[in-house]
């Protein structure tokens, strides 16, 4: 007997999913096109990142966490007189949001902040690894 495992290739929430006008996230053709549509729509919410590479930075992070979560850490980046604008600073602000002592000032409270910049980190090594595969 061959048991067929399902799998939501995007990592796309019900929620997400729902938004995205998919009805099984489960199939991976709608759960490309949802994870797809909304990692555009991270991209496009996040059009006053000046810099092209920055805004896809922030887009991924957003893509993992969530979009107010990302722009509560960038409020926590802007009270500690860092530029809300580059990666470099939500690193470090990201993760704060599993403070208490920051999360319960901000908009959308708690998040695992360390986990976007662990997706982030992931996403760019592999992004690398395929272009240096594509320069051999």
């Amino acid at each position: 007997m061959i048991f067929q495992t399902r799998t939501r290739l995007m990592q796309v929430t019900l929620t997400t999913a729902k938004q995205m006008g998919i009805k099984n996230r489960l199939d991976p053709k709608q759960s490309v096109k949802a994870g797809v549509k909304f990692l555009n729509l991270m991209h496009k919410r996040f059009d006053d990142i000046p810099d092209p590479h920055q805004q896809k930075l922030f887009a991924l992070a957003g893509y993992n966490v969530g979009y107010g979560h990302v722009r509560d850490a960038q409020e926590i980046a802007r009270q500690q007189g860092m530029d809300i604008n580059k990666w470099t600073s939500l690193k470090k602000t990201l993760p704060l949001l599993s403070k208490r002592k920051y999360y319960k000032h901000t908009r959308y409270g708690y998040a695992r902040g360390q986990e976007p910049v662990h997706y982030v980190k992931r996403i760019l090594t592999y992004y690398d690894i395929l272009r240096q595969k594509g320069q051999n």
